[in-house]
């Protein structure tokens, strides 16, 4: 029996976006914006190459599927904010 519970994408983001709201404590938002950038980018390399048997070969696939998804997700969510606050 799994006695683990599985959390959804958003309660996750929520998670983290709580843990940086910490951090705008003491340190500007941008720097704390490059942080979750940088350390998304680090667990995404992880991650990849994890998945590939030959990340030598499939690196330019994956850092396209990551940029795309990316640029989706920031794009869906600047939308849900400017639709939000006008």
């Amino acid at each position: 029996m799994n006695n683990t519970t599985e959390l959804s994408r958003t309660a996750m983001a929520d998670q983290f976006i709580e843990l940086a709201n910490g951090f705008t404590k003491t340190e500007p938002k941008e720097r704390v914006g490059a942080a979750i950038m940088f350390a998304a980018a680090r667990y995404n390399a992880f991650e990849a190459f994890s998945k590939s048997s030959n990340l030598k070969r499939d690196k330019e696939d994956a850092v396209n599927w990551y940029t795309r998804e990316y640029k989706r997700m920031l794009d869906a969510n600047m939308h849900d904010l400017l639709e939000s606050n006008t």
